[in-house]
This record gives structure tokens, C-alpha cells and sequence, in this order.
């Protein structure tokens, strides 16, 4: 039930050579001394609420779920965002406390460099506290109500509604009121594992959702083998395309897949996604003697460590970080895009 995608089974043949990059035509690149050379972004993701109240952009149109998916301890997760602030993504998760308060405050301030997705589970009560600093909310219909299951297991990925929805249209009222508590300022998304891909998310995009992230593959570790494939890529991202143009709706497509280069995430966005997820590529990056902090009875002590004594084992993700947002900016400069 678990693994890794293979590049050559039927469903990912287009990452190899199906799909390959499209780029503008020799006519469209007459006069390039004349065409502006600019170094921002040409990815840029911008989430803005339906209302025209809120909603944030990013530079770079990356985020992470391994802080809600990955099973982190809360240190690791801190670790892990404070090595990712200055790409200015988007994360999911609650707030990262720290029992050390000077820490927690340093840890806040450097984190604000990052957009946090508030995420709300089918059977979680709506908490006003948990949305507080919040980027956007994000209801995961997936699950089994109740029931805490490993998110090794396929059962865990489950598409499910939320367990107050009885009828079809309570889905929007509850989008709505979820819009009103948090103030009216931010995005809303739903993460669903899409079975019948046209109809769900068509049925997302008429609840008033602003974006939908297709949970296509999840990382539900930080190791290159801890992989679940729960849907096809190509098909899945075809058909929701499909849904938002059929719909004429705004709605974004966020794609969290098993792709671990710039190449395969930029083949990606040519499609129609809108932001994809770094999870496999951080997986697929780590170095084999790079072991995640535990914490453990045995780490009470830790606390009168050097806190770069923790962090080391993440210093890896900046320079490979780095390296992706050039080969996916090399990849937009080879398709004529940039």
C-alpha cells in the first residue's frame, strides 16, 4: 500500500517524456535585447478570498504539508520552518510552540516570514484560537470521523465530508460561516483525495471555496521511501483544471504530488496548478546520515544544548531549497516564460 511512485508505470510515463515542457515558439522570441530581463518570479501564486477582504501571494509557489502529514515532533517542525523562512512559502499546521518562551517569541517572529494554512479536520469544532496569525483555513476532507489512524494507512486518506454536513448545500453555509468567524480576511481551501475528480471538485468550487489542494500523493514521513500514491497525477490534475474552466470560477488548484526536481514541479504548473508541494523533493534531498530530532524522556537535558546543536541535522534544506527555485526559474527562462 505504500512506496515509492515508479517513472515507469502508466500513470507517470508523462513525467519522463509525455509531457514534455512547453515552450513559446522562435517567433516569439524576436528581439530579446529588446524584451525587459527581470528577475522576479514568473510563478507567482496569489490566494485571495472571494470576497476581495484578504489573501496573501507567493513568490515562490511552494508549500509544505510535512509539518500536519510527516509526524514531526513539535522541535522538528520549528526547525524545519525557521530553515525554510526566506523562501517565503506556505506551511499547514498550528502554531509551533516552544516551552523555551524567549525561543517561542524569536521563533514567531522569523515564522512570520512564512504563510501558515490553518487546517481543520471533518470531525474538529471550529476554535477561533487555532486561526489567530492564520494565511487561510483549510478544511481536510479526508478521514475517517473519530478515529486516529497512522498516516501510513490508505484508510487515513479516506474523502470524507465534514461530520455536521448532512446536506449538499451545508457545505457553502459552513464555508461562510467559517469566513465570518475568522474575520473575513482569510482564503478558503479544502484537501481532498479525489475520487470522482470532475464532480468533487466542481462541488468545492460551488461551496465557495477559494482554493482546493489535490492530494495526489502525501509524504507521511520525512524519508524518501514513507510515499503514498493515492491518486494519478495527469488525470487528476487534467480533470480539475476541467472543473475550475467549466465553472469560469477563480478557484486555485494546489497539487501535493511526488514530484522531486524543478523539472517535474514546473511540467506541473505548465499544466494548470497554481502551487506545488516540496515534500517529496525535501524527502528526496536529505542526507542519508541527516536523522530527524526525537523527543524523547532521554532528551529532558537538551534544553542546556546549543540550540544550533538541533538545528544542524536541518541545515540542509536551505542550500537545497536554493537549488530548486533556480532550476524551476531556469525552467521558465528555457520555455520563454521569463
Amino acid at each position: 500500500m505504500t512506496g515509492n511512485s515508479k517513472l515507469d508505470s502508466p500513470q507517470d510515463k508523462w513525467l519522463a517524456v509525455q509531457s514534455p515542457m512547453r515552450c513559446e515558439p522562435l517567433l516569439a522570441r524576436m528581439d530579446p535585447l529588446l524584451r525587459e530581463w527581470s528577475n522576479e518570479p514568473t510563478n507567482a501564486c496569489a490566494i485571495q478570498a472571494s470576497n476581495g477582504l484578504g489573501g496573501f501571494t507567493l513568490a515562490q509557489p511552494l508549500f509544505t504539508r510535512l509539518t500536519s502529514d510527516a509526524g514531526l515532533s513539535q522541535k522538528s517542525q520549528r526547525h524545519l520552518l525557521l530553515e525554510l523562512t526566506s523562501f517565503g512559502i506556505a506551511w499547514l499546521g498550528n502554531v509551533v510552540e516552544s516551552n523555551d518562551r524567549k525561543l517561542q517569541s524569536q521563533s514567531e517572529c522569523e515564522l512570520s516570514e512564512l504563510y501558515r494554512i490553518s487546517p481543520l479536520q471533518i470531525d474538529d469544532p471550529i476554535e477561533l484560537n487555532r486561526f489567530q496569525n492564520a494565511a487561510a483555513i483549510e478544511m481536510q476532507l479526508v478521514g475517517l470521523p473519530f478515529q486516529t489512524l497512522a498516516n501510513s494507512r490508505r484508510a487515513r486518506w479516506t474523502p470524507n465530508l465534514p461530520i455536521d454536513i448532512s446536506k449538499h448545500d451545508q457545505l457553502g453555509k459552513k464555508v461562510e460561516a467559517l469566513r465570518v468567524v475568522s474575520g473575513g480576511n482569510c482564503p478558503m481551501g479544502a484537501a481532498v483525495c479525489p475520487g470522482a475528480v470532475y464532480d468533487d471538485v466542481r462541488f468545492l468550487i460551488d461551496s465557495g471555496f477559494d482554493f482546493i489542494t489535490l492530494l495526489v500523493d502525501v509524504q507521511y514521513e520525512l524519508s524518501q521511501s514513507c510515499s503514498l500514491r493515492l491518486a494519478p497525477l495527469e488525470q487528476t490534475l487534467e480533470q480539475s483544471i476541467k472543473a475550475v474552466q467549466d465553472s469560469g470560477a477563480k478557484t486555485k488548484i494546489l497539487v501535493s504530488a511526488n514530484l522531486s526536481d524543478g523539472l517535474q514541479m514546473f511540467r506541473c504548473l505548465q499544466m494548470g496548478a497554481s502551487a506545488i508541494s516540496i515534500d517529496a523533493f525535501i524527502a528526496n534531498s536529505k542526507p542519508t546520515d541527516a536523522v530527524p530530532v526525537k523527543d524523547t524522556f532521554g532528551s529532558v537535558l537538551s534544553a542546556y544544548a546549543p540550540a544550533s546543536a538541533a538545528a544542524s541535522s536541518y541545515a540542509w534544506i536551505k542550500p537545497a531549497m536554493t537549488q530548486l527555485i533556480e532550476d524551476i526559474r531556469d525552467c521558465a527562462i528555457y520555455a520563454g516564460l521569463q
